[in-house]
């Protein structure tokens, strides 16, 4: 589907001490509804530039795409040792098609130049005007960039008859000064911030449209020639455009999806089955391939056509999915769907800025499922782990629609399992390691597999020595079971050197050699920003140690168990027949710890963390 990205427009790091800054950032909306409805936009901004070397701080990308039109781009570079101004040659500004990983074809593009004779302690301005052709893609305007911003304004200008919607989001809200004012016939939207600093991004956090304070704008009504248009505004009105834009496809013969479907759902008994064999016939047959060409980001194509190619993107992949669930006569429709990396909710915009995905939704016994099939290996029936917690608009019929939030898959079904039956040989801990993965956590194990040139063997390992890299371990055996209800599977021989120590003719035994969560511990002194895990997930270890011969256990660590709403876990030892017994279980509860978790994870961490460190005594 379509994706509306704000507007940056320059990503860099700062190599250098002396840091840039923008010093003014402004674009003005004009929209004019007279005998049509016309919009355009006026942006002017200029950057104090400290370093020369630091290119990517004046050279300027303008995205746009088949639906908006760039022109009168204008520049110039001052210079003050000189106290020259050089000009932007017209010459120098280049037009080129955006490319973005797995989008097949696309109509965005952008207009590039890298401003003139950039010395040291420069000053640089650059303008230019955009012609919005499709008034629900107006787009939204960023108050804080990866540079200091000293202002940044917005300004909407339109007739009183015209009704706009907003909204801000992020952070330093309170730094934004609005004001509405009148011109004559004209409304005059200001919204202005000063003295933003700049953006800093931090390891594994949600995407920076949480957190850059940022504006979405778009028209509610208007009028032309004294009769008032709906546009936006509401969900309503947002699904009605989705509806009049795929009520018309589907019109080709259907015979042979239709026969298809049929003859994988002819052996199945329940609806459950049913819709197991297509979902996971679509998954293994049809290819992902993205398309953002103009309408074609939007609407989908012929369920037929899709199922003769066998490649597709979202849209095409849940409309194929929908019409073989109906062939089915299962209870199906399309549905419409912002990511995670969107932190917007239809009630607060219901544009299309809202959504980027399309998946669907079927009803069985009256339990709702959001089927995703882009994820290859996303069991059946669990939604893509990047849909997780998000709105869904699902599309019932012409005037009925549904937003429903779509459940978050609990921990315990994204299961990481080992069993270890270990000896010990002098100061070497040997033996047979077995590990199984299980729901979100097997699909992102199998899309590693299936995505990386890494040997899969180390894939593999790399689950069990992720926090240990001290084990070697040698692949005995590999099972993937990729559409079935089986959880993943791999055996190993395992070693361990130096994993007992003599001291004095007693051995000391660290037990735990998997060690989930140790490294997860926050510098709350440091870090600013929420940290978003890509699903809630536990670890379930057993090892079962044989102790040497001659050798009883002098001493065994208290069993321990700490849980609150962020994490758990639960170790315990037993003895029994020369044998000890560990059993093992730590869980990751949250999709996203915000920063008022990080107090209560850090003392999770730091309890778990000594229980780590405890070790069984055996004395002869």
């Amino acid at each position: 589907m379509k994706k509306y990205i704000v507007l940056f427009l320059f990503s860099f790091q700062l190599y250098s001490q002396e840091k840039s800054k923008i010093v003014y950032s402004n674009e003005t909306v004009s929209i004019n509804s007279g005998k049509t409805l016309e919009i355009e936009t006026f942006v002017n901004e200029s950057r104090a530039i400290s370093k020369s070397k630091n290119t990517q701080e004046y050279s300027i990308r303008i995205p746009f795409d088949s639906f908006s039109e760039i022109s009168n781009i204008k520049g110039s570079t001052y210079i003050a040792k000189t106290d020259k101004k050089v000009d932007l040659s017209a010459y120098s500004i280049g037009t080129f098609d955006a490319e973005y990983e797995n989008i097949y074809k696309s109509d965005n593009k952008f207009k590039y130049f890298v401003m003139p004779k950039v010395e040291d302690n420069s000053l640089i301005e650059f303008s230019y005007k955009t012609k919005i052709k499709q008034p629900r893609f107006l787009s939204s305007f960023q108050f804080q960039n990866l540079i200091k911003t000293e202002t940044a304004k917005l300004q909407i200008r339109c007739q009183s008859s015209t009704e706009i919607g907003y909204k801000l989001f992020g952070n330093y809200q309170d730094k934004i000064v609005f004001t509405k004012t009148k011109e004559g016939n004209l409304d005059i939207y200001t919204w202005e911030a000063k003295d933003i600093p700049e953006f800093e991004g931090e390891e594994d956090m949600p995407s920076s449209l949480h957190f850059m304070p940022h504006i979405i704008y778009y028209i509610k009504s208007y009028e032309i020639s004294g009769k008032k248009e709906e546009l936006l505004g509401t969900p309503e009105k947002l699904y009605q455009w989705y509806y009049s834009i795929t009520r018309d496809i589907n019109k080709t013969d259907q015979t042979v999806l239709k026969n298809k479907t049929l003859e994988l759902i002819k052996d199945k008994n329940s609806d459950l089955e049913k819709a197991k064999a297509i979902y996971q016939w679509v998954q293994q047959n049809v290819h992902y391939v993205a398309f953002e060409d103009g309408m074609g980001g939007f609407v989908p194509r012929e369920a037929s056509d899709i199922f003769q190619k066998l490649y597709g993107d979202c849209k095409d992949m849940a409309n194929l999915l929908n019409e073989m669930f109906r062939y089915a006569q299962l209870n199906s429709n399309l549905t419409w769907i912002g990511t995670r990396n969107k932190p917007y909710t239809y009630e607060d915009v219901p544009t299309p800025q809202v959504d980027n995905h399309m998946i669907t939704n079927l009803v069985i016994d009256g339990k709702s499922y959001f089927m995703d099939a882009t994820d290859k290996f996303c069991p059946f029936p669990f939604p893509s782990a990047f849909i997780q917690g998000k709105e869904a608009l699902i599309g019932k019929s012409e005037k009925e629609f549904k937003i429903e939030k779509v459940a978050e898959v609990v921990s315990s079904s994204n299961k990481t399992s080992v069993s270890m039956k270990l000896n010990l040989e002098d100061n070497t801990i040997v033996g047979d390691v077995t590990a199984t993965v299980s729901g979100l956590k097997k699909s992102y194990l199998l899309n590693n597999l299936s995505a990386y040139n890494q040997k899969e063997s180390e894939i593999w390992k790399n689950i069990i020595t992720v926090n240990n890299q001290k084990i070697l371990l040698e692949v005995q055996e590999l099972q993937k079971n990729d559409y079935q209800e089986l959880p993943s599977k791999a055996s190993f021989k395992l070693k361990l050197e130096n994993g007992v120590k003599d001291v004095n003719g007693k051995l000391l035994l660290k037990p735990l050699l998997l060690f989930p969560l140790k490294e997860s511990l926050i510098d709350i002194e440091k870090r600013k920003l929420s940290i978003e895990n890509d699903f809630a997930y536990v670890y379930e270890i057993q090892y079962e140690y044989q102790l040497p011969v001659g050798y009883k256990v002098e001493f065994v660590p208290e069993n321990s168990k700490t849980e609150n709403d962020l994490g758990s876990f639960d170790i315990q030892y037993k003895f029994s027949n020369n044998t000890v017994t560990v059993t093992q279980k730590t869980e990751s509860k949250k999709l996203l710890l915000e920063n008022k978790d990080f107090v209560l994870w850090n003392s999770f961490i730091k309890t778990l963390n000594k229980q780590y460190n405890q070790s069984i005594i055996l004395s002869k």
